[in-house]
């Protein structure tokens, strides 16, 4: 029998760790192919697929890829599944607010670790100031 399928929330810093050359590194790695084995199931606040369209639109922009390596990496963008969530209502909003306003963050970071927080599932970022204010939070950053 295999392993127990994990939960968690990866944010666009991370991301952009499967998408570009230049910031690719093993825990990235590690954590994609534990995805594409089935072993990880993402969990995503909705602007992850806005915030990982504009780092691949602006890595294209500055010349950090070239057409067929942002092909390459839209393609591997699409490729992902995730399970998106809402967090529009007045529950989150606050608590996002709050977690934002602790720990110095923009309501994007703290979007990130609400969901982490919520669901009570790792948080996987290269934001260190995501991660410092995960990790006072008691949510779990490493893979």
């Amino acid at each position: 029998m295999g392993a127990a399928l994990k939960l968690c929330v990866v944010d666009a810093a991370r991301a952009a760790s499967w998408l570009l050359p230049d910031e690719a590194s093993k825990e990235g790695e590690k954590i994609l192919v534990a995805y594409e084995g089935g072993e990880l199931q993402f969990h995503m606040p909705r602007l992850w697929n806005y915030e990982v369209m504009n780092l691949l639109l602006m890595a294209r922009r500055r010349k950090r890829l070239d057409d067929d390596g942002f092909a390459e990496a839209r393609d591997i963008f699409g490729g992902i599944q995730c399970e998106f969530h809402e967090q529009s209502d007045a529950v989150c909003r606050r608590r996002i607010f709050q977690f934002a306003d602790r720990h110095q963050l923009t309501a994007y970071d703290a979007a990130y670790l609400e969901l982490a927080d919520r669901l009570q599932i790792p948080l996987y970022s290269l934001d260190g100031k995501l991660l410092k204010a995960a990790e006072a939070e008691s949510i779990s950053t490493r893979f």
